[in-house]
């Protein structure tokens, strides 16, 4: 069952519409699920301790690498695909979830069928001979104020627009 989130650091008004950054995460049992279930360390606030050049490089690698591998580390699910929509400040709740659940929908199964989601989305373009464009909408200030409050509405409820592929 993969799920779809919205990312609130990738949402922000462009060209007359609020754009919001989907998230896709794998769960286990999910296609390859492995590639992207990933563990990380855990760096401490302050970084690396040891002696850094100007350009924060550590002046003794060694030193460097043994700090890095003794570091806690962390399970984590990275996504498997990050893909930009864009809609109208009166898009309603619903209609984005919509076009969640469809975007999930598309990017798992080119994903679950090992293709490249790149790749077969330019595969895609080609295919219908044209390139998915963004038309803008109201480029005015009362437009802009709209999607700009509409986007930090959705971005302070960002968990309530969390879909999956089971739904």
């Amino acid at each position: 069952m993969a799920i779809g989130k919205i990312e609130p650091t990738g949402c922000t008004v462009r060209k007359g519409k609020v754009q919001l950054r989907l998230s896709f995460y794998l769960e286990p049992g999910d296609a390859r699920y492995e590639e992207h279930h990933v563990s990380v360390p855990i760096i401490p606030d302050g970084g690396y301790p040891g002696e850094v050049d100007a350009e924060g490089a550590p002046v003794d690698q060694e030193h460097y690498d043994s700090w890095f591998e003794s570091l806690d580390r962390e399970e984590r699910d990275n996504p498997f695909h990050n893909h930009l929509v864009y809609v109208d400040a009166d898009a309603t709740d619903a209609e984005i979830k919509q076009l969640m659940a469809d975007c999930l929908e598309e990017f798992f199964g080119v994903w679950a069928k090992g293709e490249k989601i790149l790749e077969a989305w330019q595969d895609r373009e080609k295919l219908l001979k044209v390139k998915k464009e963004l038309v803008a909408g109201s480029l005015s200030e009362e437009n802009g104020q709209r999607c700009q409050d509409r986007g930090e509405d959705i971005k302070k409820r960002a968990a309530e627009f969390e879909v999956s592929n089971d739904n």
